[in-house]
């Protein structure tokens, strides 16, 4: 058997320029190799090339999904935008229902996400229309509970967006700031419950105020060195949400906003003690997953013909591995959000260490990934091989550079391990790539300050086969929609009219 085995370096961008640049900076003897000796090129992996607005940094839900797809597909913020810009959000069904009940009791609408103009989980400005719309409804209260981001935006600008937030609601005097807490706490998708409950507790449990002001709290955490993703759950007044209050989470992006809706909306929820609290409604603008029945306001789109779904009509077996960091991205997002596996098709998820940062152990799972497919490939192999290597994008939201050097140094070595079994020992094809940039550009220069998000460069992508060595091939790249169909002409299969 000759596998295909294709690699996400999560996080792995490509930029000219070395300053500021941990993958320049890396030792990357295996990839520098690849790069000499077989067919390269950079392909697109932000902006419109992934569904997003005009140059917005690209991320990994969308990257993996473009890639799983094969085609760019318009994303929930850019249909979210469209609503919003033609004035059809106050006409979606779900908001006239909800807020239409909801305005004729003095129950309370809390607006919960993630407060950032990062366009990676939310928006502040689909905010503003969700504050817009309720207070056109005449919704008797509104209170918003923002968690700061401080990864895809500076890890001290929470001020700039609240100050935005208390400007937007100045002219209306039914809405105000309820609580204020760290993404780390209120966006955990690794199953640490102690943190959700904390920001459940947070939203649910009247505690003793220490501050009364958002201003407070943040200048008392800074002092602490406690940076916007790390704010921990603060109470700034008792508007907690209460038995016939509707609430609306307002994160587009589904994996960091599980736990928490579970807390809220599951009926067998067990992981921590819950209120169980009877809600007039819980609006999410996407459905974040089948088991939670949440009324979403963008209808799904069915989506066929994916990269995996092709495979596994051709009875092909497939292989995918990921830490915890990154299983949601080659499953669900690859897949075009189908959660269960396909026929012949192997999953694995490689528990991630835990760590308040993995600037601590910026090696991350990466060998035990390895091992777990070199271990496959000698004892069961399969047609198909998925890999995602987190380190440089989880290490490089951490803002180290030479910890982030390590990571990109350690997923250099995975690469040669792979390219020595697959394609020397087993004479298969390997295809590196990745899904967005973050650690080749490691210093905001504007703040004068660690960059900790992604950002909108392009990515490489070595098509790797002994037939190909050494020979002069133009790759008919553009972007990361491009890989599925390329991979599925050197398999030989028929590529379908959807993929681009």
């Amino acid at each position: 058997m000759n596998p295909t085995v294709l690699v996400i370096l999560d996080g792995l961008g490509y930029r000219k320029e070395k300053k500021y640049n941990a993958v320049a900076k890396a030792h990357t003897p295996m990839l520098d190799y690849l790069k000499k000796h077989y067919p390269y090129t950079i392909i697109q992996a932000a902006g419109t090339a992934v569904g997003l607005r005009p140059g917005m940094m690209g991320n990994s839900e969308v990257g993996h999904l473009t890639i799983g797809t094969g085609r760019i597909i318009e994303q929930p913020i850019k249909r979210i935008d469209n609503l919003i810009n033609s004035d059809r959000l106050k006409e979606s069904p779900v908001i006239k229902k909800n807020f239409t009940t909801l305005a004729q009791t003095e129950n309370v609408l809390h607006l919960i996400g993630l407060l950032s103009d990062a366009g990676v989980h939310s928006d502040i400005n689909h905010l503003f229309s969700f504050i817009d719309s309720a207070h056109n409804y005449h919704i008797k209260k509104i209170v918003i509970h923002p968690f700061l981001d401080g990864r895809d935006t500076p890890p001290q600008s929470a001020v700039q967006f609240l100050n935005q937030l208390q400007n937007k609601i100045k002219a209306i005097p039914e809405a105000s700031i309820g609580s204020i807490c760290g993404r780390f706490y209120g966006m955990d998708r690794n199953k640490e419950w102690d943190r959700t409950k904390e920001t459940y507790d947070m939203l649910t449990e009247k505690m003793t105020l220490k501050f009364t002001s958002w201003q407070t709290a943040l200048d008392y955490y800074y002092k602490k060195q406690i940076t916007d993703e790390f704010i921990p759950p603060t109470q700034l007044n008792h508007e907690i949400v209460e038995n016939g209050d509707g609430i609306l989470f307002f994160n587009f992006r589904p994996d960091r906003a599980r736990q928490l809706t579970a807390a809220f909306i599951d009926k067998n929820f067990n992981k921590f003690p819950i209120k169980n609290l009877e809600l007039a409604f819980f609006i999410t603008p996407v459905e974040y997953a089948k088991n939670l029945t949440t009324d979403f306001i963008l209808p799904n789109e069915q989506i066929q013909q994916t990269l995996m779904e092709i495979l596994a009509h051709q009875h092909l077996s497939t292989f995918t591995i990921a830490e915890t960091e990154k299983y949601a991205h080659v499953t669900y997002f690859f897949n075009a959000g189908r959660e269960t596996k396909y026929p012949k098709e192997d999953r694995v998820i490689i528990p991630s260490i835990t760590t308040t940062s993995y600037k601590n152990i910026p090696e991350m799972q990466a060998n035990k990934i390895t091992e777990t497919v070199l271990h496959s490939l000698k004892e069961n192999p399969h047609n198909f091989y998925l890999i995602n290597y987190a380190n440089p994008d989880m290490v490089g939201h951490s803002g180290d550079f030479e910890a982030t050097v390590k990571g990109v140094e350690c997923v250099d070595d995975q690469v040669k391990k792979l390219y020595e079994h697959v394609v020397e020992k087993m004479n298969g094809t390997l295809y590196i790539t990745a899904d967005h940039g973050n650690a080749e550009m490691m210093w905001d220069e504007e703040h004068n300050q660690p960059q900790t998000s992604h950002t909108n460069s392009p990515v490489e992508f070595i098509f790797i086969n002994q037939a190909v060595k050494d020979k002069k091939i133009d790759l008919p790249l553009k972007g990361l929609s491009n890989i599925a169909p390329f991979i599925l002409k050197n398999l030989g299969l028929p590529v379908p009219q959807e993929m681009s």
